[in-house]
């Protein structure tokens, strides 16, 4: 690890814990996500000469990630003057976005040397949950389990995400040695194996698309023989863990057997339940384009769905929790602004991500691929589920995305004065 200073200790703890702190201290992710903010404004608040932090080199990728962390707020704003009633609690998950403005914009001033902390965070963040799941496990039910306050949906699908960057951060500043290799490799591990004991079914789907964007970008530029060895070893990975797995199989089994009783009538299974709430949703879309129904408006129309016979009382029940899908959950309240609005969340990073894979630093090419397996992990866990229903899981996700973009493009402002755009930030510290 790089030198520590009084004055870098606490970023460089925050970004060494903060994965692994959410997942398994309650209310922490919300709660560091919402001080680190603080902080930050402060920071940016302060004379430069006081916090050697310039403002005025402002650039197109502050105001891009800036912009699209105030989209959100602004959708749920406009729908809510637009159906003359502002449900004041939906601004709770958009706000998290833009909390992570100012976070963002600290860390991309800061030295290579502080963001470097972040090397073994997601490595921890993985092992942790997977020691949550084996030592202090809950129980909700259905032979599910996950912590005592993330369920089981959310939980492996943050617990894959990290064993995906555990991996992936493998020789992220400097050539790690044995042990960090192996915590690194030991994550992935972890990771797998945490989203396997949920049972988190939405989740896997991002496994084969992730391991073949990876496959594909990590190897250009390689050897035949590294094009041909690296493919092979995902593909056995992914077939021992179906082979090896009786409830990775049996949850894919489900699948089919669910769609065959929805063609029968029998809807209420867990994939029938989805359907439903699907074609409600996609109603709802079709009658309110533009600004939806307002702020809880899905949920409050459930029971209008199910008085008309188009979801049975059982799907009603769930659509009141969520939409079971984070897009239709934001087009059904803020039309086709909310679902602009999340698109930006998903593809303004994404394009920063895809644009600094070929950055002259190579820490930032792999902060890029990092950014980038998690942007798309996200965006397909969001295909079945609502990720940012929760506090934890929208401050995790924005906070996350803040750090990864900092990462990749922090040689863009300080190459001009440091030179740490041709070398490893570690060599200088």
């Amino acid at each position: 690890m790089p030198r520590v200073t009084l004055r870098s200790l606490p970023p460089a703890l925050f970004l060494l814990t903060y994965p692994s702190a959410s997942l398994l201290i309650p209310g922490a992710g919300s709660a560091l996500s919402i001080a680190a903010a603080i902080v930050a404004l402060v920071l940016l608040a302060l004379p430069q000469r006081w916090t050697d932090l310039s403002m005025r080199d402002w650039d197109r990728i502050d105001t891009a990630f800036c912009v699209c962390a105030a989209l959100p707020v602004l959708a749920v704003l406009l729908a809510g003057v637009a159906h003359g009633q502002l449900v004041v609690s939906t601004l709770d998950s958009p706000s998290r976005f833009l909390l992570a403005a100012p976070v963002f914009l600290i860390l991309r001033r800061s030295l290579p040397g502080t963001l470097a902390w972040a090397d073994l965070s997601f490595a921890l963040a993985a092992l942790a949950s997977l020691g949550i799941l084996l030592f202090i496990p809950r129980d909700w039910g259905l032979g599910r389990i996950s912590s005592k306050f993330l369920n089981p949906i959310h939980f492996g699908d943050i617990a894959l995400a990290m064993g995906a960057l555990s991996v992936l951060s493998l020789n992220w500043w400097r050539k790690d040695r044995a042990a960090v290799r192996l915590v690194k490799i030991a994550g992935l591990f972890a990771g797998l194996a945490a989203s396997v004991i949920t049972g988190t079914r939405g989740s896997w789907i991002a496994i084969p698309v992730v391991a073949v964007m990876v496959v594909y970008l990590r190897s250009r530029g390689k050897s035949r023989k590294w094009k041909v060895v690296l493919p092979l070893a995902m593909a056995a990975l992914l077939a021992g863990v179906y082979v090896f797995s009786s409830t990775v199989r049996a949850r894919f089994g489900s699948v089919s057997s669910d769609l065959v009783q929805y063609m029968h009538g029998h809807k209420d299974t867990a994939m029938g339940i989805r359907l439903q709430l699907y074609e409600a949703a996609l109603r709802i879309v079709e009658s309110h384009p533009l600004l939806g129904l307002g702020g809880d408006g899905f949920r409050d129309s459930m029971q209008a769905f199910a008085d008309a016979g188009l979801i049975t009382p059982i799907a009603a029940q769930f659509g009141r929790g969520e939409a079971h899908n984070q897009m239709l959950a934001y087009m059904t309240d803020y039309g086709g602004i909310g679902g602009l609005a999340l698109l930006g969340i998903y593809l303004v990073p994404g394009i920063i991500f895809w644009r600094r894979l070929g950055a002259p630093a190579l820490p930032a090419q792999r902060a890029a691929l990092l950014g980038l397996t998690f942007v798309v992990s996200f965006w397909i866990f969001g295909l079945s589920v609502e990720t940012f229903d929760l506090k934890l899981t929208v401050s995790f996700y924005s906070t996350l995305l803040a750090i990864l973009v900092a990462g990749c493009t922090y040689a863009d402002r300080r190459a001009p004065h440091s030179g740490t755009a041709q070398s490893s930030p570690r060599s200088n510290q």
